[in-house]
């Protein structure tokens, strides 16, 4: 294998992750390809330029590239225990798709937690390096946000509704399947000197990607109370949850504003609008506020100003995510989530694909190549 030959087929991966709605930019390094390379072999490379990011069976592919069957099921295999292709299982069937880059590849390996996956150690520096050349313009750089912020249950006021799809508890409850992994953006921080103390435990993921995660070693089946518990303990701790700005909720992430690539893209890619606030803000009672500034140190967005034993807290209405970290740690209850004006339309799963695509002049036609 001559090396340009090498790197051509690398490319053209590139280009087709890049039809997705959070695709692969190119970088004048090119580290992205080194992390292809991590992940797949050329030949799976070769099979995956052929594969749609929507469900297939592996008869369609093998009609597709003209393989057989059985060789193309030995690769899709292989594949599915590397992390670069989701199975699972529908009225008897079983179902393939090409995993894009999130929720897909870039975090499959680091799910299982640190040192679980020997290819994590050559990942981490790559993805870090990844990440300034362009990978948060990827994320950020857009007029309609990826993810959006969930209130912590408990941190609205009692005289404000909790809204069904801005209900973390509810979401949880009307899923049958739940997983607990590994935050991947905290594992690769510590893999590359950097991060927080925070717990890792706790990305959430409900449905067909959490069932194949637990199948592949790479989450634990959790109930529904087990979920909001991890919801509750992540909130005290100064996480943010994070969802999809979607109606159809697979995802409750609980990020930090230290290693989360959705808060990278706001504070050092410059992109302030990543994240779409809850249908919530926070609101302080002056009358109880003492001005001990814990909330301001705890807030995410830098959006709460206190002039430390001096003046109560001023909460910066426009910067503020309406996740609710600031109240829990509150010593004199002052602060507390309460209903925005406008509340937060939420596009259903198609829309909300289409969407991301149109902001980056992406086809919807590339999804089913």
């Amino acid at each position: 294998m001559h090396h340009s030959h090498h790197l051509e087929i690398y490319e053209k991966l590139r280009e087709k992750l890049n039809k997705a709605p959070i695709g692969l930019p190119k970088t004048v390094s090119g580290v992205e390809k080194e992390i292809l390379s991590v992940l797949f072999d050329e030949e799976e490379a070769s099979i995956a330029l052929h594969m749609p990011f929507v469900r297939f069976t592996a008869e369609m592919l093998a009609e597709k590239t003209g393989k057989s069957v059985d060789y193309i099921e030995k690769i899709l295999n292989e594949m599915v225990k590397k992390g670069t292709v989701w199975k699972g299982e529908k009225d008897g069937e079983v179902y393939y798709r090409l995993f894009p880059v999130i929720v897909g590849f870039a975090e499959t390996p680091f799910w299982p937690g640190s040192g679980k996956d020997p290819r994590q150690e050559k990942l981490a520096p790559l993805w870090a390096k990844y990440r300034k050349e362009g990978f948060l313009d990827e994320l950020g750089d857009r007029k309609k946000p990826i993810m959006r912020a969930l209130p912590e249950r408990d941190t609205i006021s009692e005289k404000s509704e909790i809204l069904p799809f801005e209900d973390a508890v509810k979401l949880v409850k009307e899923r049958d399947y739940i997983a607990v992994a590994y935050c991947p953006c905290r594992v690769i921080a510590r893999l590359v000197g950097e991060g927080c103390r925070r717990s890792l435990e706790n990305c959430i993921h409900m449905g067909s990607v959490g069932k194949y995660m637990v199948e592949h070693g790479m989450a634990r089946r959790i109930t529904a109370d087990e979920a909001i518990e991890i919801l509750r303990k992540a909130n005290r701790e100064g996480l943010v949850h994070l969802t999809e700005r979607s109606k159809h909720v697979a995802t409750i992430c609980n990020c930090c504003d230290d290693c989360c690539i959705f808060f990278k893209a706001i504070h050092e890619a410059k992109h302030p609008n990543t994240i779409a606030h809850s249908s919530y803000f926070a609101s302080v009672d002056h009358s109880k506020c003492i001005a001990c500034g814990i909330c301001m140190l705890r807030c995410p967005m830098k959006a709460i100003r206190v002039k430390v034993n001096r003046e109560p807290a001023n909460v910066d209405v426009q910067k503020c995510l309406g996740c609710g970290v600031c109240v829990p740690t509150c010593p004199v209850e002052a602060i507390e989530l309460v209903e925005r004006d406008e509340y937060l339309e939420l596009p259903d799963g198609m829309t909300y694909v289409r969407e991301l695509l149109e902001d980056k002049g992406r086809d919807p036609s590339g999804l089913f190549g």
